[in-house]
């Protein structure tokens, strides 16, 4: 096993072959091995206006309307369950993984500087990585994935993870979570296992019900049941436009909605506790209502024209919570939402919430 200082100095050299063009090639990863068999499960539809989908110009990441309509409208999935990769004796500088068959990625954001290479790094026996290339990008894949992976080995002594970024809400949801990430840049082990957990499923629910309790346990207090939340963007969170911000938070406040921005630690946390219904437009902050919003209740995404995604949508009905959604209209310099289309959606949740049984 080299010393991790050799390693470090082989990926300085790698950048200079990548100024002329001759780039490093890193391993793919191995067959993974899944947590459960999938199984299909039964879920709720989204609410949304079919007439409005031809606002639509562009969905996010690659994915296809028809194919988002599908899954807006499909009433069971297959389960996508948490997976493990076995990648042996490895040594891990920041987002580099090398091992002796060759070399992974696992992030490029995580950069590993010479003198955290120069400390005296122990070899483990068995390290269990529960970091994601998402969840070390975006919050909202960390607060949803990244965290579950690591409840599905809480207690385990050999659970490592990379430095995470300075996100300002790590550290209360750690707190809040009870989760002891052990960070270090630079890991050493006879036998690396890298978990994700990026699907969906009924243990991943069964976990995301396991951290709603704990940090209601640890906050103390319960909050305001039955009121309406609408979250805004914190200002670390991708630019998403309204146009017509002001007038939509307006006729919001006078119907009663509570309006409240993204990021602050526990207040914000407890700011939107067990709400009924959560308002947010579309994107990583929405991760927020997974563990606030109170059983049964529903979650009310802003969709962006052009950007339409419904993440929110899978992980609310995988914890059997209401969904609607309201898709915006393309205007000079982002989009329009329709105050009046976000008020009978609020009201189609309340009504719903008050009934568990109705679809």
């Amino acid at each position: 096993m080299f010393h991790p200082t050799q390693l470090w100095l082989s990926q300085q050299l790698d950048s200079v072959r990548n100024t002329l063009k001759r780039p490093v090639v890193y391993r793919g990863y191995p067959q993974p091995v899944p947590e459960s068999e999938s199984r299909t499960v039964v879920c709720r539809p989204a609410l949304f206006d079919p007439d409005h989908l031809s606002r639509v110009t562009k969905c996010g990441f690659g994915k296809t309307l028809p194919r988002l309509i599908d899954i807006m409208n499909a009433t069971s999935y297959v389960e996508a369950p948490l997976t493990t990769y076995d990648l042996g004796e490895a040594t891990v500088i920041g987002g580099t993984i090398f091992t002796r068959t060759g070399r992974f990625r696992l992030s490029h954001l995580v950069e590993c500087r010479l003198r955290d290479t120069l400390s005296a790094v122990p070899v483990q026996d068995e390290i269990i990585l529960v970091n994601s290339m998402q969840g070390l990008r975006y919050f909202g894949h960390w607060l949803s994935d990244d965290v579950s992976a690591f409840e599905a080995y809480r207690g385990d002594p050999r659970v490592r993870s990379l430095p995470l970024p300075a996100w300002g809400d790590v550290a209360p949801y750690l707190d809040l979570f009870g989760q002891d990430w052990n960070q270090q840049m630079v890991m050493r082990t006879r036998s690396l296992r890298i978990a994700r957990d990026l699907g969906f499923s009924a243990r991943k629910a069964d976990r995301y019900r396991s951290l709603r309790q704990r940090l209601r346990a640890r906050m103390g207090t319960a909050g305001g049941t039955g009121k309406v939340v609408f979250l805004k963007r914190g200002p670390s969170g991708a630019r998403r436009e309204i146009v017509n911000t002001s007038e939509l938070e307006q006729r919001l406040a006078d119907a009663g909605v509570t309006i409240v921005q993204a990021e602050g630690g526990k207040d914000f946390i407890h700011a939107l506790l067990d709400a009924t219904v959560i308002i947010t437009v579309e994107g990583s902050q929405d991760r927020h209502a997974l563990y606030a919003l109170r059983d049964g209740g529903g979650m009310l995404t802003l969709a962006p024209p052009d950007r339409f995604y419904i993440a929110t949508h899978e992980w609310a009905r995988n914890l059997d919570m209401r969904s609607g959604i309201v898709i915006g209209t393309v205007a000079e310099g982002g989009f329009v939402i329709d105050p009046d289309e976000v008020l009978r959606m609020i009201d189609r949740l309340l009504a719903l919430s008050e009934n568990r049984e109705a679809v």
